[in-house]
């Protein structure tokens, strides 16, 4: 596989930039010390207290010092897939793949798996639509999965969907499912969140906030309504999107071992939202935030060379201090749907540029198992 590397350009935001240690950026040729995933040391003492089952990854370790572990993608088929019209039962499809890091951490390999495609299905939907499931996490020794079209937060079993919590809209009165889009856990909980911008109509006018709050999750399913308004405009402002402009969010995760959120946007936009200017929104930003998220930085990956791919989900690669990670990348021209996945580090250097996923369906959720 060749090895490819293309140059970082990093993008400080005048008065709304945090102090971050020296550390947080590091060169290829930089040795990094390797953790195991169940010992993540300094972190505060509520998740002590909210104290859940560390993530189980399996890794396989090679003679030449590479390492390989397991992957698992989950599709969001817009519209679902029926798949028994009599006893009206949903599916989403699952694929497993293998991602193999060489020694000194220079270079990717990820493979799909022939064969390893598995259904999911459920009987749960609205208006005729369900099991469009929009990302993948694992927390307290369950793989979980949202479907942004009902609200409803799966456990995965095997190739069963079992209905774990429903998440309704906005803060928590609606009788309006959540529109899903990412899952991250910090501190003993699941976090889960939308688009984190307004809801526009096709002119562009704005009919809804209600993206802009997230849930926060138990361990026993206790929910709790968080507005997230404040957070999401001070983040395009920071970035260089503040209104009229906007930030669409489907990747986001919280790293215990920076202490740092992450997210890479689907869509960013300086002008008015358009639905068909939207289409060709897609960016390559990363923005980084401290635990309280009031000051941001950038993070730009590579080029952007493809405008019409934007990013639906990431995870961190074990074993790098959350410095490398993988994201898949979704293209939505009309109906037509193309995933992608690629592989950079926290400076924005690219180790795997946009690899095609097989087939037609829409992978939007991924995370190592």
């Amino acid at each position: 596989m060749k090895n490819v590397h293309v140059c970082a350009t990093l993008v400080f935001v005048v008065g709304t930039i945090a102090r971050i240690d020296d550390q947080t950026f590091w060169r290829f040729d930089k040795s990094i010390s390797i953790f195991r995933i169940n010992n993540v040391k300094n972190v505060k003492n509520n998740i002590v207290k909210n104290k859940i089952i560390p993530r189980n990854i399996t890794m396989e370790r090679h003679v030449n010092g590479s390492v390989t572990y397991h992957l698992l993608a989950i599709t969001d088929i817009d519209r679902g897939e029926k798949e028994d019209v009599k006893k009206w039962t949903w599916r989403a499809i699952t694929r497993r793949g293998r991602l193999t890091l060489s020694a000194d951490k220079k270079t990717v390999n990820v493979e799909w798996i022939k064969g390893s495609d598995r259904n999911l299905t459920s009987g749960f939907n609205h208006k005729g639509r369900g099991m469009e499931l929009s990302d993948l996490s694992e927390f307290n020794g369950h793989l979980l999965a949202p479907d942004d079209k009902t609200g409803m937060l799966y456990e995965i079993k095997g190739e069963k969907a079992i209905p774990w919590v429903f998440l309704n809209s906005g803060p928590g009165n609606t009788t309006e499912g959540m529109k899903i889009e990412w899952l991250t856990v910090k501190d003993g909980k699941v976090y889960a969140g939308g688009h984190g911008c307004e809801l526009w109509n096709k002119t562009g006018h704005v009919i809804s906030e209600n993206q802009m709050w997230i849930k926060v999750i138990s361990k026993g399913g206790q929910v709790r309504s968080k507005n997230w308004r404040n957070v999401y405009r001070r983040m395009r402002k920071a970035a260089g999107y503040g209104t009229p402009g906007y930030l669409k969010h489907e990747a986001v995760q919280w790293s215990p071992i920076q202490r740092m959120w992450y997210f890479l946007p689907r869509r960013a936009s300086t002008t008015r939202f358009n639905a068909k200017e939207d289409e060709r929104k897609g960016a390559n930003l990363l923005i980084l935030a401290k635990s309280n998220l009031k000051q941001f930085f950038v993070v730009r990956i590579g080029k952007l060379e493809h405008p019409e791919r934007g990013f639906s989900a990431l995870d961190f690669i074990p074993n790098t201090d959350d410095k490398l990670m993988i994201a898949l990348k979704t293209e939505e021209m009309g109906r037509a749907t193309k995933s992608y996945f690629t592989v950079f580090s926290l400076n924005g250097t690219v180790l795997l540029p946009d690899q095609k996923l097989d087939d037609h369906y829409k992978f939007e959720g991924i995370c190592f198992v």
